[in-house]
Protein backbone atom coordinates (compact mmCIF):
# COMPACT_ATOMS: atom_id res chain seq x y z
CA UNK A 1 0.00 0.00 0.00
CA UNK A 2 1.27 3.44 -0.90
CA UNK A 3 0.76 6.45 1.34
CA UNK A 4 0.76 10.01 0.13
CA UNK A 5 3.52 11.93 1.79
CA UNK A 6 2.31 15.00 3.62
CA UNK A 7 3.76 18.28 2.44
CA UNK A 8 5.76 20.30 4.93
CA UNK A 9 5.03 23.47 2.99
CA UNK A 10 2.80 25.73 5.07
CA UNK A 11 0.03 27.87 3.68
CA UNK A 12 1.21 31.46 3.35
CA UNK A 13 -1.09 34.30 4.30
CA UNK A 14 -0.60 37.08 1.81
CA UNK A 15 -2.25 40.00 0.05
CA UNK A 16 -3.76 39.92 -3.42
CA UNK A 17 -1.16 42.46 -4.62
CA UNK A 18 1.50 39.77 -4.30
CA UNK A 19 -0.19 37.71 -7.03
CA UNK A 20 1.44 39.90 -9.67
CA UNK A 21 4.71 38.03 -9.12
CA UNK A 22 3.00 34.65 -9.59
CA UNK A 23 1.30 35.59 -12.86
CA UNK A 24 3.79 38.13 -14.24
CA UNK A 25 1.33 41.02 -13.82
CA UNK A 26 -1.32 39.35 -15.97
CA UNK A 27 -4.87 38.05 -15.63
CA UNK A 28 -4.43 34.33 -14.95
CA UNK A 29 -7.52 32.55 -16.30
CA UNK A 30 -10.58 32.95 -18.52
CA UNK A 31 -11.17 34.85 -21.77
CA UNK A 32 -8.96 37.76 -20.63
CA UNK A 33 -6.04 35.50 -19.71
CA UNK A 34 -2.74 37.23 -20.50
CA UNK A 35 -4.14 40.75 -20.20
CA UNK A 36 -1.56 42.85 -18.35
CA UNK A 37 -2.70 44.40 -15.07
CA UNK A 38 -1.46 47.94 -14.31
CA UNK A 39 0.37 48.43 -11.02
CA UNK A 40 -2.24 50.88 -9.72
CA UNK A 41 -5.09 48.38 -10.24
CA UNK A 42 -4.02 45.65 -7.82
CA UNK A 43 -5.42 47.48 -4.81
CA UNK A 44 -8.67 48.18 -6.69
CA UNK A 45 -9.46 44.89 -8.41
CA UNK A 46 -11.18 42.04 -6.65
CA UNK A 47 -9.33 38.75 -6.25
CA UNK A 48 -11.67 37.13 -8.78
CA UNK A 49 -10.81 39.82 -11.36
CA UNK A 50 -7.07 39.32 -10.90
CA UNK A 51 -7.53 35.56 -11.31
CA UNK A 52 -9.82 36.03 -14.34
CA UNK A 53 -12.78 34.35 -12.65
CA UNK A 54 -14.94 37.42 -12.12
CA UNK A 55 -18.53 36.68 -13.23
CA UNK A 56 -17.27 33.44 -14.75
CA UNK A 57 -20.85 32.57 -15.71
CA UNK A 58 -20.37 34.99 -18.62
CA UNK A 59 -17.33 33.22 -20.06
CA UNK A 60 -19.39 31.05 -22.46
CA UNK A 61 -21.16 34.19 -23.68
CA UNK A 62 -17.87 35.90 -24.53
CA UNK A 63 -16.85 32.72 -26.35
CA UNK A 64 -20.05 32.89 -28.40
CA UNK A 65 -19.48 36.56 -29.27
CA UNK A 66 -15.99 35.63 -30.54
CA UNK A 67 -17.77 34.12 -33.55
CA UNK A 68 -19.00 37.57 -34.52
CA UNK A 69 -17.12 40.40 -36.18
CA UNK A 70 -17.10 43.06 -33.45
CA UNK A 71 -16.10 46.35 -35.08
CA UNK A 72 -18.12 48.78 -32.95
CA UNK A 73 -18.83 48.30 -29.25
CA UNK A 74 -20.30 50.17 -26.28
CA UNK A 75 -19.91 49.61 -22.54
CA UNK A 76 -22.20 51.33 -20.07
CA UNK A 77 -20.63 51.15 -16.63
CA UNK A 78 -16.90 51.11 -17.34
CA UNK A 79 -16.06 51.04 -13.62
CA UNK A 80 -12.40 50.07 -13.04
CA UNK A 81 -11.83 49.12 -16.69
CA UNK A 82 -11.71 45.32 -16.24
CA UNK A 83 -14.37 44.63 -18.88
CA UNK A 84 -13.37 47.58 -21.04
CA UNK A 85 -9.79 46.40 -21.37
CA UNK A 86 -10.85 42.76 -21.53
CA UNK A 87 -13.17 43.32 -24.50
CA UNK A 88 -10.54 45.43 -26.27
CA UNK A 89 -8.09 42.59 -25.69
CA UNK A 90 -10.54 40.02 -27.11
CA UNK A 91 -12.11 41.88 -30.02
CA UNK A 92 -9.94 44.92 -30.77
CA UNK A 93 -12.95 46.95 -31.99
CA UNK A 94 -12.40 49.80 -34.43
CA UNK A 95 -14.69 52.07 -32.41
CA UNK A 96 -15.26 51.61 -28.70
CA UNK A 97 -17.40 53.90 -26.52
CA UNK A 98 -17.18 53.57 -22.74
CA UNK A 99 -19.63 55.35 -20.46
CA UNK A 100 -18.65 55.83 -16.81
CA UNK A 101 -20.30 58.44 -14.59
CA UNK A 102 -17.54 58.50 -11.98
CA UNK A 103 -14.76 60.55 -13.58
CA UNK A 104 -12.29 59.21 -11.00
CA UNK A 105 -12.54 55.88 -12.81
CA UNK A 106 -11.48 57.32 -16.16
CA UNK A 107 -7.81 57.31 -15.19
CA UNK A 108 -8.05 53.66 -14.12
CA UNK A 109 -9.63 52.73 -17.45
CA UNK A 110 -6.90 54.55 -19.36
CA UNK A 111 -4.13 52.81 -17.39
CA UNK A 112 -5.09 49.42 -18.86
CA UNK A 113 -4.55 50.75 -22.36
CA UNK A 114 -1.13 52.18 -21.62
CA UNK A 115 -0.06 48.92 -20.01
CA UNK A 116 -1.30 46.72 -22.87
CA UNK A 117 -0.63 49.03 -25.83
CA UNK A 118 -4.28 48.79 -26.90
CA UNK A 119 -6.22 51.30 -28.93
CA UNK A 120 -7.74 53.75 -26.45
CA UNK A 121 -11.57 53.90 -26.38
CA UNK A 122 -13.75 56.98 -26.28
CA UNK A 123 -14.32 57.46 -22.54
CA UNK A 124 -17.51 59.38 -21.80
CA UNK A 125 -19.63 60.31 -18.79
CA UNK A 126 -23.23 59.36 -18.16
CA UNK A 127 -25.14 57.34 -20.77
CA UNK A 128 -28.55 58.85 -21.45
CA UNK A 129 -31.24 59.29 -24.09
CA UNK A 130 -29.44 62.17 -25.75
CA UNK A 131 -26.18 60.38 -26.50
CA UNK A 132 -27.79 56.98 -27.17
CA UNK A 133 -30.06 58.43 -29.83
CA UNK A 134 -26.99 59.65 -31.73
CA UNK A 135 -25.69 56.14 -32.42
CA UNK A 136 -26.61 54.64 -35.77
CA UNK A 137 -26.79 51.08 -37.07
CA UNK A 138 -23.54 49.17 -36.80
CA UNK A 139 -23.09 48.79 -33.04
CA UNK A 140 -22.13 45.12 -32.84
CA UNK A 141 -21.91 44.70 -29.06
CA UNK A 142 -23.36 46.47 -26.04
CA UNK A 143 -22.31 45.51 -22.51
CA UNK A 144 -24.37 47.25 -19.89
CA UNK A 145 -24.26 47.33 -16.07
CA UNK A 146 -25.91 50.48 -14.80
CA UNK A 147 -27.78 49.72 -11.56
CA UNK A 148 -31.33 49.70 -12.93
CA UNK A 149 -30.97 52.31 -15.69
CA UNK A 150 -31.10 49.47 -18.25
CA UNK A 151 -34.88 49.87 -18.29
CA UNK A 152 -34.36 53.33 -19.82
CA UNK A 153 -31.36 52.64 -22.06
CA UNK A 154 -32.59 49.37 -23.58
CA UNK A 155 -35.41 50.36 -25.90
CA UNK A 156 -35.18 49.19 -29.54
CA UNK A 157 -38.22 51.21 -30.56
CA UNK A 158 -36.49 54.38 -29.45
CA UNK A 159 -32.88 53.42 -30.23
CA UNK A 160 -33.29 51.64 -33.58
CA UNK A 161 -29.68 50.43 -33.72
CA UNK A 162 -30.32 48.09 -30.80
CA UNK A 163 -32.41 45.83 -33.05
CA UNK A 164 -29.16 44.68 -34.68
CA UNK A 165 -26.91 44.74 -31.61
CA UNK A 166 -25.81 41.79 -29.48
CA UNK A 167 -26.36 42.81 -25.86
CA UNK A 168 -24.98 41.47 -22.58
CA UNK A 169 -26.46 43.05 -19.48
CA UNK A 170 -26.57 42.63 -15.75
CA UNK A 171 -30.15 42.83 -14.58
CA UNK A 172 -31.16 44.67 -11.42
CA UNK A 173 -34.66 43.39 -10.56
CA UNK A 174 -34.21 44.70 -7.01
CA UNK A 175 -34.49 48.21 -8.47
CA UNK A 176 -37.12 47.69 -11.18
CA UNK A 177 -40.26 45.56 -10.82
CA UNK A 178 -40.93 43.01 -13.60
CA UNK A 179 -37.63 43.94 -15.21
CA UNK A 180 -36.96 40.58 -16.87
CA UNK A 181 -40.41 40.52 -18.44
CA UNK A 182 -40.19 44.12 -19.65
CA UNK A 183 -36.78 43.72 -21.32
CA UNK A 184 -37.73 40.37 -22.84
CA UNK A 185 -40.86 41.74 -24.48
CA UNK A 186 -38.94 44.63 -26.02
CA UNK A 187 -36.43 42.33 -27.73
CA UNK A 188 -38.37 39.09 -28.35
CA UNK A 189 -38.92 39.80 -32.07
CA UNK A 190 -35.31 40.58 -32.90
CA UNK A 191 -33.21 38.60 -30.41
CA UNK A 192 -32.77 35.20 -28.83
CA UNK A 193 -33.00 35.68 -25.07
CA UNK A 194 -30.95 33.79 -22.51
CA UNK A 195 -30.80 34.25 -18.74
CA UNK A 196 -27.51 33.54 -16.96
CA UNK A 197 -27.15 33.14 -13.21
CA UNK A 198 -24.26 33.77 -10.84
CA UNK A 199 -21.81 30.87 -10.65
CA UNK A 200 -21.81 29.85 -7.00
CA UNK A 201 -18.88 27.52 -7.70
CA UNK A 202 -16.71 30.56 -8.40
CA UNK A 203 -15.39 30.49 -4.82
CA UNK A 204 -14.35 26.85 -5.23
CA UNK A 205 -12.41 27.72 -8.38
CA UNK A 206 -10.68 30.61 -6.62
CA UNK A 207 -9.81 28.42 -3.64
CA UNK A 208 -8.42 25.70 -5.90
CA UNK A 209 -5.95 28.16 -7.42
CA UNK A 210 -4.96 29.55 -4.01
CA UNK A 211 -4.47 26.05 -2.62
CA UNK A 212 -2.25 25.18 -5.56
CA UNK A 213 -0.08 28.20 -4.75
CA UNK A 214 -0.22 27.53 -0.99
CA UNK A 215 -1.73 30.95 -0.41
CA UNK A 216 -4.41 32.22 1.93
CA UNK A 217 -6.00 35.48 0.75
CA UNK A 218 -9.12 36.96 2.30
CA UNK A 219 -11.86 37.93 -0.15
CA UNK A 220 -15.63 38.48 -0.26
CA UNK A 221 -17.26 35.13 -0.99
CA UNK A 222 -20.75 34.37 -2.30
CA UNK A 223 -23.17 35.81 -1.39
CA UNK A 224 -21.49 38.62 0.53
CA UNK A 225 -19.80 40.02 -2.59
CA UNK A 226 -23.09 41.47 -3.94
CA UNK A 227 -25.30 43.79 -1.97
CA UNK A 228 -27.39 46.97 -2.12
CA UNK A 229 -28.65 49.44 0.47
CA UNK A 230 -32.43 49.67 0.64
CA UNK A 231 -34.21 51.67 3.35
CA UNK A 232 -30.89 51.88 5.23
CA UNK A 233 -30.63 48.06 5.25
CA UNK A 234 -27.89 46.03 3.59
CA UNK A 235 -29.52 43.46 1.32
CA UNK A 236 -27.58 40.68 -0.39
CA UNK A 237 -28.43 40.13 -4.04
CA UNK A 238 -27.58 37.42 -6.55
CA UNK A 239 -26.15 38.17 -9.96
CA UNK A 240 -28.48 37.64 -12.90
CA UNK A 241 -27.58 38.46 -16.47
CA UNK A 242 -29.26 38.44 -19.86
CA UNK A 243 -27.75 37.71 -23.26
CA UNK A 244 -29.72 39.24 -26.13
CA UNK A 245 -28.37 37.58 -29.26
CA UNK A 246 -29.39 38.87 -32.66
CA UNK A 247 -31.57 36.42 -34.60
Amino acid sequence: MFYKKKSNQSVKTTKKEELKTFFNERVYFGPFSGLKIPENLYSVLSLSEILGLYESCLHPIFEDVLNKNIKNAIIVGGNNGYYTAGLSYLFNPENFYVFEMDERMHFLIESWYKKNDLKKPHILGEANDENFIEFQDGIDLLLIDCEGAEITLLNPDKFKWQKNTNIILELHPFYVNNLINLISKRFSKTHEIKLIYDDFQEDEKIQKILNGLNLNIEYSKHPTHRWIIENNNKIYTSGIFMYLKCK
